[in-house]
């Protein structure tokens, strides 16, 4: 069984959209609140994406909905004043990656809230491998730190996964839709001008354009381009997804973190199997 088309929409959107799987955005609580009492049977998550908002208003909301807060690092303590979200909701922050983003990520996971590394605002990879040693080796740490955590649990069970499905783009099972009503396949691809539709009376795609058969196509693409991407060692788990925006990214922080994770969970897995050997 596949599963369903998500759709990203902004909140003042959410009317427009026909969709199984709806997850809405904004940076204003009672836009979110408003279009969950309109649409709330098609919404399966909420973006929030500032934290300089009234939140209670968010308390209107149901108990268990998943809800993703979007912060800078700098921005990590106001988890605490708003500490009854993480009781009432599914809760997890959306981390730009930033100078400061250690002490940012030790606030939210020590709140008990888990964080995902948002590859849409990269402006400072200087803390990337602090922030990973502090996900394999912190004693205390109960929640996950994304990406690190489905990649380390990829490699140690020997399943694969990619940043392509950690961070979805491919127009069978993502779609984002813009403040305009353009439509593309996440935020950053959208910043970028890359769209391939716009919502009408309903969703309308030009499946017949470059920017939406590349994305299907995107492994394929980068073998036929000849692009260097297509002989990295990490390709299995990167597949150009860091370079398919900003061809000239510096993707050096991500790779060594790619080997430390990897590194680690064969280690793991070793340790696991000499204890099983010796019946411990």
């Amino acid at each position: 069984m596949t599963n369903p088309l998500c759709i990203s929409v902004p909140a003042a959107l959410a009317d427009r959209i026909e969709a199984d799987a709806v997850v809405i955005r904004s940076a204003r609580c009672a836009e979110i609140v408003k279009a969950f009492r309109r649409r709330g049977e098609r919404i399966q998550g909420v973006l929030l994406e500032s934290v300089d908002d009234d939140l209670i208003n968010l308390a209107e909301l149901p108990v268990g909905m998943f809800m993703t807060v979007k912060m800078h690092p700098r921005e990590a303590a106001q988890i605490y004043t708003s500490s009854w979200m993480s009781d009432r909701f599914n809760l997890g922050v959306l981390m730009d990656i930033d100078v400061g983003l250690l002490q940012g990520v030790r606030i939210v996971t020590s709140a008990g809230v888990s964080v995902m590394l948002n590859p849409d605002e990269v402006y400072d990879t200087g803390e990337l491998l602090s922030v990973l040693h502090y996900y394999l080796h912190e004693p205390h740490l109960q929640v996950p730190v994304e990406f690190f955590h489905s990649l380390f649990n990829a490699y140690l069970n020997n399943t694969p996964v990619s940043l392509e499905e950690m961070y979805p783009e491919s127009p069978d099972t993502f779609l984002y839709v813009d403040a305009l009503g353009r439509i593309s396949g996440s935020a950053r691809l959208a910043c970028a001008g890359e769209f391939f539709g716009e919502v009408r009376d309903s969703l309308t795609l030009d499946t017949t354009c470059n920017a939406y058969k590349s994305l299907l196509d995107r492994r394929k693409n980068i073998f036929l381009s000849g692009s260097a991407c297509a002989s990295c060692e990490h390709f299995d788990v990167c597949g150009a997804y860091l370079r398919f925006v900003e061809k000239e990214f510096d993707c050096d922080p991500f790779k060594k973190t790619f080997e430390q994770i990897k590194a680690k969970a064969r280690e793991f897995a070793e340790d696991l199997s000499s204890s099983a050997l010796s019946g411990e």
